[in-house]
């Protein structure tokens, strides 16, 4: 009785959404960045005297300077990427056929990491009808391809005895939960997920009662809640992106819905489980050195980089650029990107991506670092699109010249 239930909310609340969502107007046309439109790191004046824990500047992030980087500055001159939808991957329309396949008419998401030369995508609420019959919170998808040029090429997923995609993260009293990002240390997975307990029908507000860390050491076929790492649900770090330069993973976190700004925390590859090991990003000293507060005390302390509003977030080091990109939905004006000098800015002005007006109720842009061209002057991301149907989109973006 407690899923139907949870199936009714879901059917109820989902069309609500589109409706806002569908109301996305166009992406402004952007005019190359200027000199003063960027975003600065923060320096850092100890917002909490009450805390214990002592803002400091870590060697670690040695390795994020020493990047093969333009001279350390923003890309002068870029301009908006040139962006085409290639193909969908999922839902029965596809090249995929995942109905058939994998019963999954529609599904959402589709944050991806590689490893072990397969990259596996994880997916959101996913459905085998129209109606949201066979509801689950989550899939994951396996795919084996080295083209990114013509699509995907989906070739197994986790899979029940039936062959059918699975539940992976249990919804255990919840409305849904939902992987926000997939990443990979040695032959290990690990995600990020968000517990939701509300969805609004205002459309791109909900609640969460936290985030939390999942592991798989089996290929994503079974997963294991580490439930000493969680976040709670006013936090900064409920839906997450990640990078890992060296043995550092940075991970880039927005609140609960689409309206909060961006933070920053780090963490060692192989101290993912251990909470204590965690560090936000506090802001610059006067030598504009980052500093962190690491473990419990960090979380309250943590500075904005990225203002709202920002959606889905995704992130890579690109080489094209020698910087990092971030990608977004900026709620009523639509997918987009920003440039990086480190994880913790400076940041450059928003770029178009792709709007709400030629792809309805968008939403999403993940990108995976295995799949670019041109040394990262292509990039490619799956974009996901609740209307005309509930699935997710390849997308390919093309970045201008430098200097042209």
């Amino acid at each position: 009785m407690k899923r139907k239930k949870t199936l009714w909310m879901i059917g109820l609340f989902l069309p609500l959404i589109s409706v806002v969502l569908s109301a996305c107007v166009p992406v402004r046309d952007a005019a190359p960045t200027k000199e003063f439109d960027y975003i600065k790191p923060t320096s850092a004046k100890d917002p909490d005297p009450a805390a214990s824990a002592e803002a400091v500047a870590d060697e670690s992030d040695r390795a994020v300077w020493e990047l093969p980087n333009k001279a350390r500055a923003l890309t002068p001159g870029l301009r908006d990427p040139a962006v085409s939808k290639v193909a969908q991957i999922t839902g029965e329309d596809s090249e995929n056929r995942t109905l058939t396949r994998f019963n999954v008419w529609g599904t959402d998401l589709g944050s991806m990491t590689e490893m072990n030369g397969k990259v596996y995508m994880f997916c959101g609420d996913t459905f085998s009808s129209a109606e949201y019959t066979d509801w689950r919170s989550n899939v994951l998808f396996v795919i084996e391809d080295e083209d990114p040029s013509d699509g995907l090429t989906i070739t197994g997923a986790a899979a029940d005895k039936n062959g059918f995609a699975k539940e992976l993260l249990v919804n255990n009293h919840s409305v849904t939960v939902i992987p926000t990002n997939i990443f990979s240390v040695d032959d290990t997975l690990y995600c990020i997920f968000m517990h939701v307990t509300r969805w609004d029908d205002k459309g791109g507000v909900w609640d969460c009662s936290h985030s939390g860390l999942a592991r798989s050491e089996d290929g994503g076929n079974t997963w294991t809640n580490v439930k000493k790492v969680q976040w709670q649900g006013d936090s900064d770090f409920i839906q997450t992106a990640n990078c890992r330069v060296g043995d550092t993973m940075y991970f880039w976190g927005i609140p609960t819905g689409r309206f909060g700004g961006v933070a920053l925390m780090k963490c060692g590859v192989h101290e993912l489980e251990d909470p204590e090991a965690y560090a936000c990003f506090t802001g610059c000293d006067d030598s504009g050195a980052p500093l962190w507060v690491k473990g419990s005390g960090g979380a309250g302390r943590a500075k904005v980089i990225i203002p709202a509003p920002v959606g889905e977030i995704s992130a890579m080091y690109d080489e094209y650029l020698g910087n990092f990109i971030i990608t977004y939905l900026h709620e009523g004006v639509g997918l987009v990107m920003r440039e990086g000098v480190t994880p913790w800015g400076d940041w450059s002005g928003e770029y178009a991506l792709a709007s709400g007006d030629e792809y309805p109720a968008l939403y999403g842009g993940f990108l995976c670092p295995k799949y670019t061209e041109e040394n990262g002057r292509v990039f490619y991301f799956a974009m996901s699109q609740y209307v005309p149907i509930y699935n997710i989109m390849w997308m390919r973006a093309q970045l201008p010249g430098i200097g042209s």
